[in-house]
């Protein structure tokens, strides 16, 4: 028997989550038509982590998403639009001791709230009302700048409580502090909620790399990939596609190095530490307390979210909440997670149980592959897009590239390195 010729196309991405969606759509617009992208998905169906499930007319992410203004613009220029609002924090609570109170996410709230002093307010507002985040961080940890920025402990807890929100990291000194605040100046510019969820996100992306004649095609594991004039790829099939660039797009780093051979000791890159989050989505048919749509733990990294109150993502009547545990490295176990996060509902909304319809336990999805760490150079100690020694071989994902958390990091990258990829064609 013959062996299987290579199949031939121009470009190829792999990964059909956010990262590799945006890098098809983006290297089909710079290649230009008469140019064959083909776009690679392991799983069934696109979306990667930006799934969403539904539940009688219940939309459930993994997790709680929020977009923000890099990635919708990003999208924008991509041709896609995607509907969604800008939650409301001047009803936020804060949770200490076991109590809740007033929150103080805006401005005017910290200024007035009874958990710190007029000095600590003054200090705390001053550091979260930063215009611009700082890039001469670099090789710092986030609990070394609030020790220096906040003049006691309770004011820096009291600060990271807000700060923890948009980076889901449960600790401080896991975080650069270049990395925590620049992304806190990004979350200052606006987020949205998602209309139907990310999955809307997702299609609309998908549709538009169609409309460009990407060629889309799920079951598809890769296998080992290799550079050169034109780079090769083997699917765990068997099958083999040469292509003048490749894009390996939304791969957790580890992954990337064991298709590109790398990953043994001594061999590419350190590897960064992933971080991980506990998600418990529920759906329920009312709304026990509509007052209560945010809690943030100040003593613990708990959180809760009634997205359905900012998003279309529940029936009439209905609501959709999003709580997390934050991995702070304290090694509590599934059911003791998820018995915090109960306490929290019973909390927030005392009723609840009576008028659940679905729930959902995650006690540990990946909310970032590799995080930016002082020890590895925060943002700027992170992999480019290019593969030394793998020529037309480029990466792209929420652990590359100097710019950006979460989705605006696997924007960014997704990006440059569709635009590098299309400048070898």
């Amino acid at each position: 028997m013959s062996a299987r010729r290579d199949e031939q196309a121009d470009a190829v991405v792999v990964g059909a989550g956010l990262t590799g969606l945006v890098a098809a759509v983006r290297l089909a617009r710079a290649a230009g038509r008469g140019r064959r992208v083909l776009l690679l998905e392991a799983g069934g169906e696109p979306g990667g982590r930006a799934r969403t499930t539904e539940h009688h007319g219940f939309r459930l992410g993994l997790g709680p998403r929020a977009v923000y203004r890099t990635t919708r613009d990003g999208l924008r220029a991509l041709g896609v639009r995607v509907p969604g609002r800008s939650p409301r924090l001047g009803g936020s609570q804060a949770l200490r001791d076991g109590a809740l109170h007033p929150g103080y996410a805006a401005a005017g709230p910290l200024l007035r709230t009874p958990l710190l002093t007029a000095r600590e307010r003054i200090a705390v507002a001053r550091l979260l009302g930063l215009a611009r985040g700082r890039t001469d961080l670099a090789g710092t940890d986030a609990a070394q700048w609030l020790g220096e920025r906040l003049p006691t402990e309770r004011a820096r807890q009291a600060a990271f409580a807000v700060l923890r929100m948009s980076s889901y990291t449960g600790r401080p000194d896991l975080i650069g502090a270049d990395a925590l605040s620049l992304h806190f100046a990004e979350v200052r510019r606006g987020v949205e909620y998602v209309d139907g969820g990310w999955r809307t996100l997702t299609e609309a992306l998908l549709a538009r790399a169609r409309e460009l004649g990407v060629d889309v095609r799920t079951g598809r594991r890769c296998a080992a990939v290799e550079g050169g004039a034109r780079p090769r790829l083997v699917t765990a099939d068997g099958q083999a596609v040469r292509a003048r660039s490749v894009v390996l797009a939304g791969l957790p780093q580890h992954a990337a190095h064991q298709l590109l051979g790398l990953a043994g000791p001594g061999q590419g890159p350190p590897l960064a530490r992933p971080l991980h989050t506990a998600c418990l989505d529920v759906a329920l048919s009312r709304l026990p307390n509509p007052r209560s749509t945010l809690v943030y733990g100040v003593d613990e990294p708990l959180y809760l979210s009634v997205f359905s109150a900012t998003a279309r993502l529940a029936p009439e009547g209905g609501a959709v909440l999003h709580l997390a545990r934050y991995d702070d490295g304290a090694g509590l176990d599934a059911a003791e997670v998820r018995k915090r996060l109960y306490e929290l509902l019973d909390l927030s909304q005392p009723g609840w149980r009576d008028a659940v319809v679905h729930e959902r336990f995650l006690p540990r999805i990946t909310t970032m592959t590799a995080l930016p760490e002082a020890r590895t150079g925060g943002l700027t100690g992170r992999p480019g897009i290019r593969v030394s020694g793998h020529q037309g071989v480029f990466v792209a994902g929420d652990w590359v590239g100097p710019h950006g958390l979460l989705a605006n990091a696997c924007m960014l990258s997704g990006i440059r390195a569709a635009e590098a990829a299309a400048a070898r064609l």
